[in-house]
Protein backbone atom coordinates (compact mmCIF):
# COMPACT_ATOMS: atom_id res chain seq x y z
CA UNK A 1 0.00 0.00 0.00
CA UNK A 2 1.50 3.46 -1.03
CA UNK A 3 0.59 6.92 -0.11
CA UNK A 4 -0.99 8.79 -3.17
CA UNK A 5 1.18 11.22 -5.06
CA UNK A 6 -1.33 13.70 -4.40
CA UNK A 7 -1.29 13.43 -0.61
CA UNK A 8 1.89 15.53 -0.76
CA UNK A 9 0.11 18.39 -2.58
CA UNK A 10 -3.09 18.05 -0.48
CA UNK A 11 -3.91 21.20 1.88
CA UNK A 12 -6.20 18.82 3.88
CA UNK A 13 -2.46 17.46 5.48
CA UNK A 14 -0.56 19.85 7.83
CA UNK A 15 2.35 21.09 6.14
CA UNK A 16 5.72 21.50 7.36
CA UNK A 17 5.17 25.82 7.32
CA UNK A 18 2.19 25.01 9.62
CA UNK A 19 4.50 22.57 12.00
CA UNK A 20 8.28 22.47 12.92
CA UNK A 21 8.77 18.96 11.93
CA UNK A 22 9.40 17.85 7.92
CA UNK A 23 8.05 14.75 8.54
CA UNK A 24 4.16 13.65 9.89
CA UNK A 25 2.69 10.49 10.52
CA UNK A 26 -0.40 9.71 8.78
CA UNK A 27 -2.09 6.57 8.12
CA UNK A 28 -3.36 5.16 5.27
CA UNK A 29 -6.25 2.67 4.87
CA UNK A 30 -7.77 0.69 2.21
CA UNK A 31 -10.91 1.05 2.20
CA UNK A 32 -13.47 -1.87 1.03
CA UNK A 33 -17.26 -2.29 0.35
CA UNK A 34 -18.67 -4.65 2.87
CA UNK A 35 -21.18 -6.04 0.77
CA UNK A 36 -18.81 -7.04 -2.67
CA UNK A 37 -15.81 -6.87 -1.37
CA UNK A 38 -14.50 -4.29 -3.86
CA UNK A 39 -11.75 -1.85 -3.21
CA UNK A 40 -13.41 1.73 -2.84
CA UNK A 41 -10.54 3.69 -2.48
CA UNK A 42 -7.50 4.46 0.02
CA UNK A 43 -7.85 6.98 2.96
CA UNK A 44 -5.23 9.10 4.26
CA UNK A 45 -5.94 11.03 7.92
CA UNK A 46 -3.41 11.85 10.72
CA UNK A 47 -5.39 10.69 12.89
CA UNK A 48 -7.11 6.90 13.68
CA UNK A 49 -9.85 6.23 13.51
CA UNK A 50 -11.45 9.12 11.75
CA UNK A 51 -14.49 11.00 13.23
CA UNK A 52 -16.96 12.91 10.90
CA UNK A 53 -14.83 12.73 7.52
CA UNK A 54 -11.52 11.12 5.88
CA UNK A 55 -9.56 12.40 3.17
CA UNK A 56 -9.77 10.02 0.20
CA UNK A 57 -8.52 8.77 -3.00
CA UNK A 58 -11.36 6.83 -4.86
CA UNK A 59 -10.21 3.98 -6.88
CA UNK A 60 -9.68 4.96 -10.62
CA UNK A 61 -8.81 8.80 -9.24
CA UNK A 62 -5.80 10.70 -8.94
CA UNK A 63 -7.12 13.20 -6.47
CA UNK A 64 -7.67 12.97 -2.86
CA UNK A 65 -10.83 14.78 -1.74
CA UNK A 66 -12.54 14.95 1.69
CA UNK A 67 -15.70 13.03 2.11
CA UNK A 68 -18.19 12.24 5.58
CA UNK A 69 -18.19 8.78 6.40
CA UNK A 70 -21.78 8.59 5.97
CA UNK A 71 -21.80 9.60 2.42
CA UNK A 72 -18.64 7.13 2.08
CA UNK A 73 -20.40 4.20 -0.37
CA UNK A 74 -19.94 1.68 -2.80
CA UNK A 75 -19.97 3.05 -6.26
CA UNK A 76 -21.24 -0.41 -7.43
CA UNK A 77 -23.75 -1.80 -5.59
CA UNK A 78 -24.27 1.53 -2.72
CA UNK A 79 -22.86 -0.76 0.05
CA UNK A 80 -21.59 0.47 3.27
CA UNK A 81 -17.39 0.60 3.50
CA UNK A 82 -14.78 -0.49 6.09
CA UNK A 83 -11.41 -0.36 6.24
CA UNK A 84 -9.45 -3.57 5.66
CA UNK A 85 -5.75 -2.80 5.93
CA UNK A 86 -4.42 0.32 8.20
CA UNK A 87 -1.07 1.22 8.14
CA UNK A 88 1.62 3.88 9.36
CA UNK A 89 3.52 5.53 6.82
CA UNK A 90 5.72 8.61 7.47
CA UNK A 91 4.70 11.56 4.94
CA UNK A 92 8.12 13.64 4.07
CA UNK A 93 7.77 17.01 2.65
CA UNK A 94 10.27 18.60 1.31
CA UNK A 95 11.22 21.94 -1.00
CA UNK A 96 12.15 20.64 -4.29
CA UNK A 97 16.00 20.86 -4.84
CA UNK A 98 16.71 23.43 -7.61
CA UNK A 99 20.07 21.77 -9.53
CA UNK A 100 20.56 24.42 -11.20
CA UNK A 101 21.69 26.32 -7.99
CA UNK A 102 23.39 23.56 -6.53
CA UNK A 103 26.80 23.88 -8.36
CA UNK A 104 29.96 21.82 -7.45
CA UNK A 105 31.95 23.66 -3.88
CA UNK A 106 35.27 25.34 -5.05
CA UNK A 107 38.14 25.24 -2.84
CA UNK A 108 40.29 23.08 -1.58
CA UNK A 109 39.88 18.79 -1.91
CA UNK A 110 39.31 17.06 1.40
CA UNK A 111 42.16 15.16 2.84
CA UNK A 112 40.45 11.68 2.02
CA UNK A 113 40.68 12.70 -1.59
CA UNK A 114 44.34 14.17 -1.88
CA UNK A 115 45.81 10.77 0.18
CA UNK A 116 43.58 8.55 -2.84
CA UNK A 117 45.00 10.45 -5.69
CA UNK A 118 48.49 10.91 -4.03
CA UNK A 119 47.96 6.91 -4.04
CA UNK A 120 47.29 6.83 -7.24
CA UNK A 121 50.01 8.70 -8.92
CA UNK A 122 52.35 6.51 -6.78
CA UNK A 123 51.61 3.29 -8.10
CA UNK A 124 51.37 4.75 -11.35
CA UNK A 125 54.76 5.97 -11.15
CA UNK A 126 56.30 2.24 -9.84
CA UNK A 127 54.59 0.92 -12.75
CA UNK A 128 56.61 2.62 -15.58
Amino acid sequence: MFIPESANSSTELPSPTTTTRKTTAVFVAEVTCVMCSRLVGTAVETHWPPVNSVLIQVEGSAVLRRIALQQLRCPDCGGNTAPTEVTTRLLRRERPIDWQQDQPRRGRPPTWLVAQRATARLRGDQST
